[in-house]
């Protein structure tokens, strides 16, 4: 299998699909859709479809300023099992709907840190795309290296002007 995944790692990764992100207050959330996001030419395109909703966005490669991936617990489950935790502490008895609570709380702790949310957001200028990951990271990864290694040759001057002829010296 890590043959494949080399494999896989080493090509042109050009597109990239998972669930698209939702905005509460300060908060990314994965929203119920798809997300497509692709290289065409010069641009990046972004399909975004949910529910009755398409949207498309159209991002210059050269426009784009940097690229992240973050990997964290999912924050609400683990503050929620937190706060499970410390009441079932709190009022503990020998009554079995407390150990219960307890039980609870500790199963969605180490469910919140186990089942990471991921995602990949590429920032340009004005605009960002955000994708949350339902494949393996490395994909995504190699799409961001990829885009930022286009990104940097569309920013790069000609060296055909810079370049200063050579002359031979002659003994």
């Amino acid at each position: 299998m890590n043959g494949n995944t080399n494999m896989r790692t080493n090509q042109q990764v050009t597109e990239i699909t998972g669930a698209p992100a939702q905005v509460w207050g300060n908060v990314l959330v994965p929203a119920r859709g798809t997300i497509l996001v692709k290289v065409t030419g010069d641009t990046l395109q972004g399909t975004t479809k949910t529910g009755l909703e398409k949207r498309e966005t159209w991002i210059r490669i050269q426009n784009i300023d940097s690229v992240e991936t973050l990997e964290a617990p999912i924050y609400a489950l683990l503050g929620f099992g937190g706060f499970l935790a410390f009441s079932a502490l709190g009022a503990f008895s020998n009554s079995s709907g407390l150990g219960l609570i307890l039980l609870v709380a500790i199963a969605l702790i180490v469910y919140a840190i186990t089942n990471k949310r991921r995602y990949l957001a590429i920032y340009s200028h004005r605009n960002a795309i955000v994708i949350f990951m339902n494949k393996s990271p490395e994909v995504y990864q190699q799409f961001a290296m990829n885009v930022l290694a286009l990104s940097r040759k569309l920013n790069t001057p000609s060296n055909t002007q810079t370049r200063q002829p050579q002359t031979q010296i002659q003994a």
